[in-house]
C-alpha cells in the first residue's frame, strides 16, 4: 500500500485535527508536520489530532528541525541538535506520528567516515533516552540533496548497521540533485532491492532545481524529477510506502500524485 499526502497542513487549517480532516476530504492519507523552525506544540490540540488521524486512517510523521548538525565542530551544537531530535520525538509521541525525518549532519574536513561516526554515535545517545523515556517513533535519516551534507543511501545503511530505530528516509529531488543514485529504471530496481527487508518505506517527492554543487531548491512537481517513473518503480517493487509532497504546491501536487497511481493519469 502507498499512502500519499503533503507536507505541511492544507492552506486555511484552523487547528491540526481540522487540518488532517481536509486531508483525507483531499483523497490523502498521510501527512507529514513541520517542525523545521522549531518544536512547540499545544499537548491537548496534539492528542486531538492524534484521535482524528486514527479516526480517519491519515498516516502522521515528523519532521524535525534543519539546523541539526550532529557533526557540528560545536559541542554545544552537537548537544543542542541531539536535544532537537528528542524534543521531535517527544512530539511525534504526542501526536501518534510513526517517524520523525531528520537532516542528521553537514561533513567538516575529515571528511565522510567521521561524519558516519560522529551520526552514529549521537543516534546511540538519542536512542537511549528515548527508550528511557518510550517514546516510540522511529528516526528517519533523510538523503540529502547538497553535496557538503551528510546523508547518501550507503552512509545511512551504515548507521542503521550500528543504532536501531533508523530507517532511511528517500528523498528522490535530493538524489536527483546530488547526482550519487542512478534515477533511471533499473537504478530505482537495485535501489528498492536493497531495501526490501523495511517494514516501510518513508519517501519525499518534489521538482527540483540543482547545480554542481547540488539541490537548490524545490519546485513544482514534474520539473527537474521524473516523479512518475518513480512512482511506477515504487509500485513495481511492492513495497509498503509513505510518499510525501514537498514541492511547492505540497496538497495540490500529492492529489496529482495520487491520482496517477489510482488512474496512470
Amino acid at each position: 500500500m502507498i499512502r500519499i499526502g503533503p507536507a505541511g497542513y492544507p492552506e486555511g487549517s484552523r487547528s491540526p485535527a481540522d487540518g488532517i480532516r481536509r486531508i483525507r476530504r483531499a483523497g490523502l492519507d498521510a501527512l507529514e508536520l513541520q517542525f523545521v523552525r522549531n518544536v512547540q506544540f499545544n499537548l491537548q490540540k496534539a492528542e486531538e489530532a492524534r484521535s482524528v488521524a486514527k479516526e480517519m486512517d491519515v498516516l502522521l510523521s515528523a519532521h524535525a528541525p534543519y539546523y541539526i548538525n550532529l557533526n557540528s565542530p560545536s559541542a554545544d551544537t552537537r548537544e543542542k541538535s541531539e536535544e532537537w531530535v528528542l524534543r521531535t520525538l517527544r512530539a511525534a509521541q504526542a501526536y501518534g506520528a510513526w517517524i520523525v525525518v531528520v537532516h542528521a549532519a553537514v561533513y567538516d574536513n575529515e571528511g565522510p567516515a567521521k561524519a558516519t561516526a560522529s551520526v552514529i554515535s549521537a543516534l546511540e545517545r538519542v536512542r537511549k533516552r528515548a527508550e528511557e523515556e518510550r517514546l516510540g517513533a522511529v528516526i528517519g535519516l533523510e538523503t540529502m540533496g547538497r553535496r557538503s551534507a551528510w546523508g547518501t543511501v550507503p552512509e545511512i545503511l551504515t548507521v542503521m548497521e550500528k543504532v536501531g530505530g533508523v530507517i532511511p528516509v528517500l528523498d528522490f529531488a535530493h538524489m536527483q540533485a546530488r547526482g550519487l543514485a542512478p534515477l533511471g529504471e533499473e537504478g530505482l530496481r537495485k535501489l528498492f532491492a536493497s531495501l526490501s527487508g523495511q517494514e516501510r518505506l518513508h519517501c519525499h517527492i518534489s521538482g527540483i532545481e540543482f547545480s554542481e554543487a547540488g539541490e537548490r531548491r524545490h519546485l513544482r512537481l514534474g520539473e527537474g524529477l521524473d516523479h512518475r517513473m518513480v512512482l511506477s518503480s515504487l509500485v513495481e517493487s511492492a513495497l509498503p510506502a509513505t510518499v510525501i509532497c514537498e514541492s511547492t504546491a505540497p496538497l495540490e501536487d500529492a492529489q496529482s500524485m495520487r491520482r496517477f497511481l489510482d488512474t496512470g493519469i
